[in-house]
């Protein structure tokens, strides 16, 4: 019996850290103090550039052609 339909999928590095970095802009955006908003620009930023990273990481990748 196949159940993958119920595993849900595990996003790919480079998707979950857009993801984080997604949550991080909206904390920056909506923090009810400016303390909080900049520690929250500063976690933005970090998930930025390891988005970066993840990204060229993939360009750099080796391309199977099956």
């Amino acid at each position: 019996m196949d159940t993958s339909y119920h595993t849900p999928k595990k996003p790919t590095p480079a998707a979950y850290a857009l993801h984080r970095q997604m949550a991080a802009v909206h904390r920056t955006i909506t923090a009810p103090s400016v303390a909080e908003s900049e520690r929250a620009s500063r976690w933005a930023h970090a998930w930025y550039m390891l988005v970066q990273r993840k990204l060229e990481d993939l360009q750099h990748a080796p391309r199977y052609l099956h």
